[in-house]
């Protein structure tokens, strides 16, 4: 019989924040709990989330956070925490600067094994088009910092093997890397939904094609690339409409181009929306979108919601997207920060019925086959057991 574990992981924001991170760390969380451990998380208060709380078998604190540099928490009571607390393993995640850190000081000081989840080479470009001095500056001691808990961290975790080979930064750190790739919440995985019903909410009908982008409206996701593509497609097809779904600092630049390129009446920006609605866009819609244009895109979560829905994808050849999306079966990558392949792809997808519903099944399958949650959280077992023996 296996033991229980004693689990704390520390990450900058949990659910009901939405996020790539935010999502990976949940099932991360629920996994183990399924599996029979104690999960504490040690996160940031959000709005209408109560300070304290067990939801799903999973022990939250939230700590209140003085500071957000970069929409990053600084909580200090979140040292005391982890001083006071009594696990077997701790676990962290990089890209959260000041949360990894600490924590990684707190596992040297404690003598507790410390796993990180390597997320991204996040550049500072990707959140600040154009970083002042200041910014750099903080930009080379954040480089520094990571390093630190890096050093510190007992394994390391990145979720692609493309993302291993090819990161400059992990390759001190790859003989204690191990590769685990992240999962589809089963609940995209429900076989309810209305996709009628979506479309008559959104005005878009039957027989329109319908694109999707879900994630947060930020430089590095390539939004402004999209929009230049779409009006390609919609030229050709003036019936083709266009959602987007997420909020961040791009909305006003991408809603003003969006009237620039004559596309805004066929292009809509929903901002946040319930995780049930947001299950039901994907079923709705005839092919999603992920654009990004920087290695910040390390895997994609999106990607395998959507595929998980029975739906084409066309995403970018950058960071771990390749490891995603199998290219040519269960989707199209191509070259980011250019329209014109990407309005192609597209294209070939929503005039071919045919095409779109072949590709669309085999992107499902390979959801259920590779990036489901129960073999997943056995490797994290697996690594945890290595690290406490």
């Amino acid at each position: 019989m296996k033991r229980k574990l004693c689990v704390t992981q520390v990450v900058h924001n949990f659910p009901p924040v939405v996020g790539g991170i935010e999502t990976y760390a949940y099932n991360l969380a629920k996994g183990l709990v399924d599996a029979g451990h104690l999960v504490r998380v040690y996160t940031s208060r959000t709005p209408g989330a109560p300070n304290q709380e067990v939801w799903q078998g999973i022990h939250i604190h939230r700590y209140r956070a003085v500071a957000r540099p970069f929409s990053y928490p600084f909580m200090p009571g979140l040292f005391t925490a982890l001083m006071r607390d009594d696990c077997d393993i701790i676990h962290a995640h990089i890209n959260s600067p000041m949360t990894v850190d600490l924590t990684a000081m707190v596992s040297r000081l404690l003598n507790v094994p410390l796993a990180i989840t390597y997320h991204a080479d996040a550049l500072l470009s990707d959140f600040v088009p154009k970083p002042a001095s200041f910014h750099k500056w903080l930009g080379q001691i954040y480089w520094l910092a990571r390093h630190f808990a890096a050093g510190v961290a007992s394994r390391l975790i990145v979720t692609s093997p493309l993302y291993l080979e090819t990161s400059e930064f992990l390759e001190r750190y790859r003989g204690k890397t191990s590769v685990i790739p992240a999962v589809v919440d089963p609940f995209f995985l429900e076989s309810l939904d209305k996709p009628l019903t979506v479309r008559k909410e959104l005005g878009i009908s039957s027989d329109s094609p319908f694109l999707l982008f879900v994630g947060r409206l930020v430089p590095y996701k390539g939004l402004r690339t999209l929009l230049r593509a779409f009006r390609l497609v919609h030229k050709r097809n003036p019936s083709t409409q266009l959602v987007l779904i997420g909020s961040g600092p791009e909305y006003p630049h991408l809603q003003r181009l969006s009237r620039e390129l004559g596309v805004v009446d066929a292009t809509r920006f929903l901002g946040k929306v319930s995780r049930e609605f947001l299950r039901d866009v994907y079923s709705a819609c005839d092919v999603f979108v992920l654009p990004s244009r920087s290695r910040s895109e390390a895997f994609g979560i999106v990607l395998l919601e959507a595929m998980a829905r029975g739906k084409p994808v066309v995403a970018t050849h950058v960071g771990g997207i390749p490891y995603v999306v199998n290219h040519g079966k269960t989707g199209f990558l191509v070259p980011p920060h250019d329209p014109v392949p990407l309005a192609k792809r597209i294209s070939s997808l929503i005039n071919d019925a045919e095409l779109c519903s072949k590709i669309g099944k085999a992107a499902q399958e390979r959801v259920m086959r590779k990036f489901t949650r129960e073999p997943t959280t056995r490797q994290l077992e697996s690594l945890y057991f290595e690290m406490i023996e």
